[in-house]
């Protein structure tokens, strides 16, 4: 006899004078009513449909098998005769933080990129609605107290003011020794420390019990020395691990949406985070940042290595979650993407070109001189 059970990762919601029901597991979303709801709340356990007739009363009977068919298919309910959906089964690994982390794990993947032209119209938009927010925080009424100049010198302070978002590159290549420098000082294990029966790595980035959950993986387009693929960097050994073969210009063009000139650099990293390490110690949902915070202290190690190096970096936030996430051969769950950075020569003749086209002008701030 078929049962019906409640999804275990769901979220209610109000929207413009709707009431939302979410399965941030799979992230089907339906609209819900008080009837919808009453049948969710009493699926906690399995239920069958005759159990359901009686809770509900006579007046439910002709549309109640439509009404199940319909929430089974929004995953809203489980069906005993079916497979669970193995990312409702992934899901169940964050319950530790759930549903705080595992809403907003889901629910922010996989968005709708403006284009340029878009960009330009809601800014415009935005602009005559409000002005545009001060670029610094000024506390009123504070007193002020200048700093001395900071020391300018040495090569740590020159790489820190050389380094940008590069939007053009070179066809030549970027080396397999440069691109062994930047992950073996970016993301490579330095040291270990015991720690009762196991042991912990240390790198060049913090991590928050030195957990370490980032994981890189490199789409290698036009590194001297290396066969063009996907791999993945083992940190502990430095060493490349392939995962598939090569990928597409056009392909790269899709993993960063609205960001094709990135598709050029001689190669594209992605940040991961393997979630169940962090799980593993911390039971709060407050750890979730974590990940996200050390993605980006990972990622700006890699930026300030290539820099040093005299290549050109980037960085990028505009990613295609599951299709980067299926070519990696990971579940977008336990573990998923966060973040993109890449690498390449920078063209020659320019020593600062962050624009598709020209170069954009600045000025110095003349406090920080």
């Amino acid at each position: 006899m078929v049962r019906f059970r409640r999804a275990p990762h769901l979220v209610a919601y109000w929207r413009a004078g709707s009431l939302l029901l979410r399965n941030y597991a799979t992230g089907r979303t339906a609209a819900g009513d008080p009837l919808i709801c009453r049948v969710l709340d009493f699926c906690t356990d399995w239920r069958t449909e005759a159990q359901m007739r009686r809770n509900l009363g006579p007046d439910s009977s002709p549309f109640l098998p439509a009404l199940l068919e319909a929430l089974v298919e929004h995953s809203l309910l489980h069906r005993s005769d079916r497979p669970i959906d193995s990312r409702d089964r992934a899901m169940a690994s964050f319950d530790r933080w759930n549903p705080e982390a595992g809403f907003f794990h889901t629910a922010t993947k996989d968005v709708r990129f403006w284009s340029a032209r878009e960009a330009k119209r809601e800014a415009r938009l935005r602009a005559a609605l409000s002005a545009m927010p001060r670029p610094v925080l000024r506390v009123p009424n504070a007193a002020r107290l200048p700093l001395p100049a900071p020391v300018g010198g040495g090569d740590f302070p020159k790489v820190l003011r050389a380094r940008r978002t590069w939007r053009r590159f070179s066809t030549r290549p970027v080396t397999a020794g440069e691109l062994a420098t930047i992950l073996g000082l970016a993301v490579g294990v330095q040291r270990w420390v015991g720690s009762g029966r196991s042991k912990m790595p240390l790198k060049t980035s913090p991590s928050g019990g030195a957990r370490h959950p980032i994981e890189c993986y490199v789409v290698v387009r036009r590194i001297e020395g290396i066969r063009a693929g996907v791999y993945h960097y083992a940190s502990d050994r430095h060493e490349l691990e392939r995962v598939r073969g090569p990928v597409s210009r056009n392909r790269i063009r899709a993993y960063l949406p609205r960001s094709g000139y990135f598709a050029d650099a001689s190669a594209v990293f992605f940040l991961t985070a393997a979630f169940e390490r962090q799980l593993w110690r911390y039971p709060y949902s407050r750890a979730y940042r974590a990940a996200l915070i050390e993605a980006g202290h990972v990622c700006q190690t890699l930026l300030l290595c290539s820099t040093w190096l005299g290549l050109a970096p980037f960085c990028v936030m505009a990613l295609a979650d599951s299709l980067i996430e299926r070519d990696l051969g990971i579940d977008g769950i336990r573990e998923s993407v966060l973040y993109g950075a890449g690498v390449g020569r920078p063209p020659s003749g320019t020593d600062w070109a962050p624009l598709p086209r020209g170069t954009l002008q600045a000025r110095p701030n003349p406090h920080l001189r």
